[in-house]
């Protein structure tokens, strides 16, 4: 009886909870670490990419810089290899940029949020994706690997 009256207490308790949102099942948060390029300083840098499944909120990326160049403002744009999960084409589409500015230490944080929804031509799929820290003259000098992202 005293097992009965706890399995019920249980049940209740978890009933009781308020509802949660729950994160993409196709494709999970990713960390993806910063490739200075060009002899470019960095001690530390990355790209955090989160898909809350959310119906306003996509996708929320998180950029990163330490230790690059102090007081510079970077672009850090989104390059979708579409259909192409090895990044292979030489092309990429351009999904917009956002702007991240260092302090005097050469750190600093951006982000941005993408809204729902998504093209339907590019859901169901795999595609390659990585991102690039250019500076406001187009020079790129930070970069990830290329990452495949299945879009739902």
């Amino acid at each position: 009886m005293k097992r009965r009256l706890g399995l019920a207490g249980v049940i209740v308790v978890v009933l009781a909870l308020p509802a949660t949102a729950f994160a993409d099942r196709v494709y999970h948060s990713e960390h993806l670490p910063l490739l200075a390029v060009g002899g470019a300083p960095l001690q530390g840098g990355f790209v955090e990419n989160i898909h809350p499944n959310g119906s306003q909120v996509y996708a929320h990326e998180i950029y990163s810089l330490r230790g690059a160049l102090p007081n510079t403002t970077y672009q850090v744009f989104l390059l979708v290899h579409l259909g192409d999960p090895g990044c292979d084409a030489t092309t990429a589409t351009d999904f917009g940029s956002t702007d991240l500015t260092t302090n005097a230490r050469g750190n600093g944080v951006a982000d941005r949020f993408i809204p729902n929804p998504v093209p339907d031509a590019i859901r169901n799929q795999t595609h390659g994706v990585r991102w690039e820290y250019r500076t406001l003259s187009g020079t790129v000098v930070y970069q990830t690997a290329c990452t495949n992202v299945t879009l739902d």
